[in-house]
Order: structure tokens, then sequence, then C-alpha cells
């Protein structure tokens, strides 16, 4: 029995023979569920873990994953980060390539990250822990398949970014010289220059660096493969690339808030749109907050005070 699994049995106050148990099951204590995706007909699988295995997860978080490196081009799930760190750095350039990642959480394995532990040679944990760990932190997503991430655990989103760290590191290095800015979200790599030459060149390192990574064996989705330029309605993340350099949350989304604030104002929302909208409206003030005084002017400035604050009420 390694070090770390007696370390987790003290913190938590579980007896050892009870965590040893638990962890060996763990990968099967995850309630499955389906979602429906944007592209009609598809659906998004989650499998959210039970309770007992994500106080498992979140101590792993705390006490091993959070010392790992995560690359700069990496915005997701990082706190102080959100979309807008992604959109920005490609806000000023005329051209835009996005790729995406095919089953991005379902194709980094237990496999993957055993390896990366090893290479990273962690005085503080044994070969004896590595697989309490994996067992820990993956997904048995089908009776005899690989231990792999699931989409719902509290550890997955950090995992994934520490994994990726030599791929995001390969990237950088490769778009540097060629003075290309590359932001990853999760499963969504963005990439920009001034030279309508370049891009067609990025996708192709991108594709040979994925082939080239001993892992996680990552491929490239072609389906959602995007080329654009100012000439285009350019989209990062949701949010709109204006022409003049600028990020907006876009046209639409006004409009549609126009009308959710109208519509509060007149008393006609439901407290749970009311929260929406309040969410929104926070979301609104960390993008494009000059447009909160563009509703303010309209609406009323304690309006838009009363929604920002929470309230349910006009």
């Amino acid at each position: 029995m390694g070090k770390l699994l007696q370390q987790m049995s003290r913190d938590l106050l579980v007896p050892i023979h009870d965590l040893e148990y638990l962890a060996r099951s763990a990968p099967y204590r995850y309630k499955v569920y389906e979602i429906e995706k944007r592209q009609a007909g598809s659906k998004r699988i989650i499998a959210q873990p039970a309770r007992e295995v994500k106080r498992l997860q979140y101590w792993v978080i705390a006490n091993i994953l959070n010392h790992y490196p995560i690359h700069p081009a990496s915005v997701a799930y990082r706190k102080g980060k959100s979309i807008l760190n992604n959109a920005k750095p490609h806000s000023k350039k005329r051209f835009l390539l996005k790729l995406d990642f095919k089953d991005f959480f379902h194709s980094i394995t237990a496999i993957d990250f055993e390896q990366f532990i090893r290479e990273s040679k962690s005085e503080d944990i044994d070969e004896s822990d590595v697989a309490y760990l994996t067992r820990i932190l993956f997904w048995r997503m089908t009776r005899g398949g690989d231990l792999v991430l699931s989409i719902g655990a509290p550890s997955s989103p950090l995992l994934s970014n520490i994994l990726l760290h030599e791929f995001d590191h390969r990237v950088a290095e490769y778009c540097k010289p060629i003075r290309v800015a590359y932001t990853r979200y999760a499963d969504d790599l963005t990439f920009s220059t001034n030279r309508n030459d370049v891009l067609r060149l990025v996708e192709a390192e991108v594709e040979r660096i994925c082939h080239g990574l001993p892992y996680p064996r990552l491929t490239l989705n072609p389906q959602k493969t995007i080329h654009a330029s100012k000439a285009n309605l350019r989209r990062v993340t949701g949010l709109v690339l204006s022409n003049d350099g600028s990020v907006s949350i876009g046209h639409e989304r006004k409009r549609q808030l126009h009308a959710a604030v109208h519509h509060f104002k007149l008393g006609k929302l439901s407290p749970d749109e009311t929260t929406a909208l309040t969410g929104m409206l926070a979301f609104v003030h960390s993008v494009e907050p000059k447009f909160l005084r563009t509703l303010a002017r309209r609406y009323g400035k304690n309006v838009v005070v009363k929604l920002l604050k929470g309230s349910h009420s006009e």
C-alpha cells in the first residue's frame, strides 16, 4: 500500500480497507445520462460520479493535481480565466482558424495518466498508488473498455489541462516564430494571424503533433474546422470578434437581453428567468461592460442595478 492512500485515509477519516474498496469500485460508481448537443440528433454522455467518489476526487485535486503545471495557452477551467481570455488574443488579427478535438474527454485514458505520472517521477506517488489514482479519477465507460475521463467528474477538466501540457507547448512553440496567436479552451483550439498564407500550415502541423505525441491520442474533428477572416462573422467560444478589434457578445444576444430586461421592468419575468438574466448580465459585465450602460440608459439605471444584485422584483 502506498503512502498516498494512507494520507488520504487519515485526511478523510476513512478506514484504509474501506478506502481501498471504494477506490477499486470507483470507476463503476457513476450516474450516466445524455443531453442534447447543439447539432441536431447528437447527444453528449454525462457521467456523474457518486458523492463518495467525488469526495476522493476533490482530495486528489487539492493534494496532487494542483501541483502540476498548466500551459498558459490553456484558459478553460482556470480560476480568474474566462472565455474572454480565449477570445481577446485574437481580436486584432485578420485571419482565424478554429479546430476541435473529436470526443475529447473520452479520448483521455487512465493509461495516459499512468505514463504521465511515471515520467514526472514524483517522489510523493508510489507505484501502488498509481493504480488507485487511476480508478479514482477515471470512469469505466463500457464493460471491458478503457478507463476514460468523464464529462461530469470535478477532476476531469483540470486533469485534461495537465495531460495536454506537452501538446500545448509544442503547438505554442510552433506558432511563436510565425506570429500566430494560439489559445485552447478545452477541446476548442483557436489560431489567428495577420498573414493569409499561414493557417493552412498551422492546421497541418497540429495534425502532425496530434499523431506524434505518445499520449493522449487525440484526433481533430474535420467537420468543425473553420477558416475565417474579417469578411466573415468571427466567433470564438461564443464571443464575436468585431472588425474594430474589440470583443462583443454579439447582436443577437444583445437583442435577447434588451427584450429580457424590458420584460423584467414590466414584471413579466418569473424568478427563474430573472435569476438567469442576472447571471447573463454578470457575464456581460465581464465581457462588454459598456453594453450595460446602454441598457441602463434605455430601461433605467435602477433596473440594471437591481438585476445585477439579483433582485426578483422591479
